[in-house]
């Protein structure tokens, strides 16, 4: 009976015009999507290569004495362009797109035995905000038309349009009271009514999907390996459970009532009240919060390096210069404490300032989550590999590397038996050059497992609230008056 009634609902949906009008707009939409990407992603690609060349040139030339890339690190770290990001675009525009490893930006020079004695930070990690991270640009945005736009958007709505009828329709009209007289059960033709409109949305979505790969690789944007399909395929589920979540919502609605044209009203309000003005809400409340930034005022920076600086100049800092004496003397061993933890204690307040600033972009996005549509976009953005989540996993391999670098660094001192192997001290470090070869290259991947483990919650999320809507539309039908 159940497959009787999936096969009857399924073709009233194929042969109506909604469906044909859907399939129209979702195709148009995706193409649109293809060949706008086609440009921008040629344009980006070219960019990213450039600045990578630059900051691998300059890198090359630091390389020639060995102390230089201590002071100056492995200089510019740059986003790698996401190749889904016509998936899902992610604001990407309004997201720092490297981070600085190079020099602490400033020198002193004691005066020790009448002479001056010059010497400058430690490379660290600067996290850039230029733009800065605001809480507005990691929420839905409806101005690039790409997947999470078609998906969340228009698939959601259309959802509304093909189920508003689905019980108050057939109640209007008679024919449900007929259907109920023969032999089937009313869990079986509700179940029915949603598989239905299941597949014939999914059929829609599925032609936008594959017009839009075809458009992509035709043109050759399209150049893909293994664990990118499967995040393709996963956003593929993920929009086919939004797009359940709605088809649930619409049954609960038109179980609710008796005439189709209440159920719709209805269901539009909903609908804005979800899609649009909640992730526009909390996105305009959170932009006007004022992000922590050490650039207002004095730098808590300058205070706490002045701190630890007098520390050490109460224990004799000044009295002495580091030396290439062997064994290394306590003013060479007590120049490279000093410097390890002026290097330490940077690092630290610029996390520090950074997780002021992502801490708030997180409880917004926390508390975005009531609505499903932002649901949607965070988990299409964590498999797509942009947005804010993206950000988030260029850090951490922004700090990986930088761990790595300093174990170079560590490591081709040691292999200098001229040096003294007192790290962070000029005199007590290698003066030889560095093969480039030899020194490890930045690279900014994402991993298949990172990509599903940042979706998985938003996933249980969708699905909470598809079973939560489903079951309460088998509730209302079981207890409506026919």
């Amino acid at each position: 009976m159940l497959r009787y009634i999936i096969k009857r609902e399924l073709f009233e949906q194929i042969s109506s015009l909604r469906f044909a009008i859907a399939m129209l707009l979702t195709v148009f939409l995706m193409i649109v999507n293809a060949l706008g990407h086609i440009g921008a992603s040629k344009i980006q690609q070219t960019e990213y290569r450039q600045n990578v060349s630059k900051a691998l040139t300059a890198l090359e030339r630091n390389s020639h004495q060995f102390y230089n890339l201590v002071l100056r690190g492995p200089g510019e770290l740059y986003k790698e362009p996401a190749s889904l990001a016509f998936c899902a675009h992610g604001s990407e525009n309004n997201l720092p797109e490297s981070v600085l490893g190079w020099s602490a930006g400033y020198s002193m020079g004691p005066v020790i035995d009448g002479k001056n004695y010059p010497f400058s930070g430690i490379w660290r990690l600067k996290y850039t905000s230029f733009p800065p991270i605001r809480a507005a640009d990691i929420f839905p945005i409806f101005l690039r038309i790409d997947w999470t736009l078609i998906i969340a958007n228009i698939l959601s709505f259309l959802a509304l349009i093909f189920t508003f009828d689905a019980v108050a329709g057939e109640m209007a009209q008679g024919t449900l009271r007929l259907t109920l007289s023969n032999s089937v059960a009313r869990r079986t033709l509700l179940t029915g009514k949603f598989l239905s409109n299941l597949f014939s949305l999914g059929a829609v979505f599925m032609s936008g999907v594959l017009v839009n790969l075809l458009l992509l690789y035709l043109s050759g944007s399209l150049q893909l390996n293994t664990p990118e399909w499967y995040r393709i395929g996963g956003i593929f589920v993920v929009g086919l459970i939004y797009i359940s979540v709605f088809i649930a919502l619409g049954l609960f609605i038109s179980t609710l009532l008796n005439t189709p044209s209440t159920s719709l009203v209805i269901l539009l309000l909903i609908w804005v009240i979800w899609v649009i003005l909640v992730p526009s809400m909390f996105g305009t409340i959170m932009s006007g919060l004022n992000l922590p930034s050490i650039r207002k005022g004095p730098s808590p920076v300058y205070f706490m390096r002045s701190g630890l600086y007098e520390r050490y100049k109460a224990r004799g800092l000044e009295e002495e210069a580091p030396t290439r004496q062997r064994p290394p003397t306590p003013a060479t061993m007590l120049w490279a404490e000093f410097l390890d933890e002026e290097l330490q204690e940077g690092k630290r307040l610029n996390k520090m300032f950074l997780r002021a600033q992502i801490n708030q972009i997180r409880i917004a996005r926390e508390v975005n989550r009531i609505s499903p549509t932002a649901i949607t976009q965070y988990a299409i953005e964590s498999l797509a590999g942009t947005g804010f989540q993206r950000h988030l996993n260029f850090l951490k391999n922004a700090e990986r590397y930088a761990d790595e670098f300093n174990n170079f660094l560590i490591s081709a001192d040691r292999a200098d038996p001229d040096s003294l192997h007192v790290p962070f001290v000029r005199e007590g470090m290698s003066e030889k050059p560095v093969p480039f070869e030899s020194i490890p290259k930045f690279q900014n991947q994402v991993r298949l497992e990172e990509a599903f483990k940042g979706a998985i919650l938003d996933v249980m999320l969708l699905l909470l609230f598809l079973i939560v809507l489903f079951a309460a539309a088998h509730i209302s039908f079981q207890h409506k008056e026919i």
